[in-house]
């Protein structure tokens, strides 16, 4: 099995979800409750981690995920 990379964005949220077997929550803007933006919370080799708007999830060779932390605007 080769790894796989894909970006979240607002329009494939739930998708990603699903394909890494995450579970899809909301995240509310620190500055602003009335904001929000999907999040992932990805079963990770080590716990869980939390992967927002922009960032990356990896699957790696051996099947198990990562997030790698990206840059919003």
């Amino acid at each position: 099995m080769s790894s796989e990379a894909k970006n979240l964005t607002a329009d494939n949220a739930q998708a990603l979800a699903h394909w890494c077997g995450g579970r899809l929550v909301t995240e509310h803007d620190a500055l602003d409750d009335n904001k929000t933006s999907p999040g992932i919370n990805v079963p990770l080799r080590d716990g869980v981690g939390r992967a927002s708007v922009g960032d990356t999830i990896i699957r790696q060779h051996d099947g198990t995920f990562s997030i790698f932390k990206g840059t919003t605007n």
